[in-house]
């Protein structure tokens, strides 16, 4: 079994990868919900054994055997400036080199891709969520407020034009918040926390609306996929105690 594999792409990028459902369809010949990640509380099924996704985000993906039974962890860090994939426990020794192996090919792929990023602008322990107002299939959904980044751009600096086209508002761009995420059309999201600079007040330009959100209140809204993941991190962001 290989147990840690360096991989030649961003350490959020390994772990976006290991959230993609298709991966372990194709390399387990597991059963996974049929979107664009897995996320936490989903349930997969590999060779007859349930398994519930405990964590997926910039650390990796952890699942849980029901009932207790085994525990699956395949990890992500960067030591001394290279990224490592790896798992720390043995468990189906072949299907698990063959997803480590799977992964970091992707990954490695993905580190090309263009890149959207995405807004989490937090106030008083609430944040911004973006209601789409098109296309028709996801109209009604809801998002973090963010756009493409333009070749040659910096990130940070297409989030704060992205918001002001948006919002109206601009924004102070502060860390990441989760791995990347994965989009249908092949591109990255990559989502950053962010305040408001003073006296901004956003405004619904481009979205059917605009509102809020407690850390209790995530769960309420129709998250685009994509959003949904960062969900749990978002909230201990949130929580009174931070």
């Amino acid at each position: 079994m290989v147990d840690s594999l360096a991989v030649a792409a961003p350490a959020r990028t390994v772990a976006a990868a290991l959230t993609e459902p298709w991966l372990l369809r194709d390399v387990l010949g597991a059963r996974v919900p049929r979107r664009e990640q897995v996320v936490p509380g989903d349930v997969i099924i590999v060779r007859g054994l349930r398994l519930r996704v405990a964590r997926a985000d910039e650390r990796g993906l952890e699942l849980a055997g029901l009932g207790g039974r085994c525990r699956v962890r395949l990890t992500v860090s960067t030591v001394d400036g290279v990224t490592r994939l790896g798992s720390d426990v043995r468990w189906a020794p072949r299907l698990t080199g063959a997803l480590l192996a799977a992964v970091r090919d992707r990954a490695e792929r993905l580190a090309a891709a263009p890149v959207v990023v995405g807004a989490a602008i937090v106030r008083d322990g609430t944040v911004l969520a973006a209601q789409r107002d098109r296309p028709a299939s996801t109209a009604g959904r809801w998002e973090f407020p963010g756009g493409k980044v333009e070749p040659g751009e910096d990130e940070r600096a297409a989030l704060v034009r992205e918001c002001r086209e948006e919002l109206a508002a601009d924004v102070v761009v502060g860390g990441r918040l989760g791995p990347d995420l994965v989009l249908a059309s092949g591109w990255l999201l990559r989502l950053y926390l962010a305040t408001l600079a003073p006296g901004a007040r956003p405004v619904a330009g481009e979205h059917r609306a605009v509102r809020w959100v407690p850390a209790g209140g995530l769960a309420e809204l129709d998250w685009l996929d994509a959003d949904r993941l960062v969900l749990p991190g978002l909230a201990a962001v949130l929580s009174p105690d931070r």
